[in-house]
């Protein structure tokens, strides 16, 4: 894994509260930005957009209830890492003045059903997605082997002849006694014929090291239409993993949580 960063929003959380506080000027800040979003979706790359829209939908709503927006100091490891509540940071916006409270008001009646219908778009691209991608578990499929709590996943991008292989490992959340998260890396990207899977994993994956190895189960991803990778195919085989891990295993204890790549 590389470091973990900062996201880059592409519209700032505070983006109503910059001055001016002008509706005019924040409804061309708003535009400008949705635009972009919608070209983003319509060439089928869900994240990391997906993520930062529910924050701005999050901060529309909380500001007019409770005069407050959320900010993050969330240290990102991919660009599909979802904000969750524990992340946000509740700030309280400034004293403004009557003109200024009235033009916030019109920002955010008219910001509500313009974001909505971006995030709705992209939701939508989302389920397109969930329903053309299909994930099979393909080797050392039993239980115990599930429970290791290391596993590989591979796709073969037809139209290119290019193999991806990842390897993934469910992250230990020390404040708990049950594990939090699964992280993913890519361990090879190249011509589907210049190594078999074995070979790839032999080679170079992180887990050949472990007592484990010849346990650990191999999923097949198989795209019935073309997705970004990074934006969407990969994104949407994580959940698709996750979901058969967390349902599989359920309350059988994982055996390893000690491993770090």
């Amino acid at each position: 894994m590389g470091r973990k960063k900062k996201m880059s929003f592409q519209l700032n959380p505070e983006w109503m509260l910059k001055e001016p506080i002008d509706f005019e000027y924040n409804k061309y800040t708003l535009l400008g930005y949705l635009q972009k979003c919608e070209k983003r979706f319509n060439d089928l790359e869900i994240y990391p957009d997906f993520v930062e829209l529910s924050l701005h939908l999050a901060n529309v709503q909380t500001l007019a209830k409770e005069n407050k927006v959320f900010l993050t100091e969330k240290k990102f490891e991919s660009c599909d890492d979802e904000i969750l509540l524990k992340d946000l940071l509740p700030k309280d916006i400034p004293d403004l003045t009557e003109q200024e409270e009235d033009e916030l008001d019109k920002t955010l009646r008219y910001s509500s059903y313009k974001l909505l219908d971006t995030f709705n778009l992209g939701k939508s691209i989302w389920s397109l997605a969930y329903d053309n991608v299909d994930v099979y578990l393909r080797k050392n499929s039993e239980r115990e082997n599930i429970s290791l709590g290391y596993g590989y996943s591979f796709y073969y991008q037809k139209d290119k002849d290019i193999l991806y292989v990842w390897e993934y490992y469910i992250k230990k959340d020390k404040k708990t006694s049950y594990y939090q998260k699964v992280i993913f890396k890519e361990i090879y990207v190249g011509d589907v014929n210049n190594y078999t899977l074995t070979e790839i994993i032999e080679k170079f994956s992180s887990f050949n090291k472990t007592k484990f190895h010849d346990k650990i189960p191999v999923f097949e991803t198989k795209s019935y239409q073309q997705f970004p990778i990074e934006q969407t195919l990969l994104p949407i085989m994580k959940r698709k993993i996750i979901g058969y891990i967390s349902q599989t295993i359920n309350s059988f204890k994982l055996k390893n949580f000690d491993f770090e790549l």
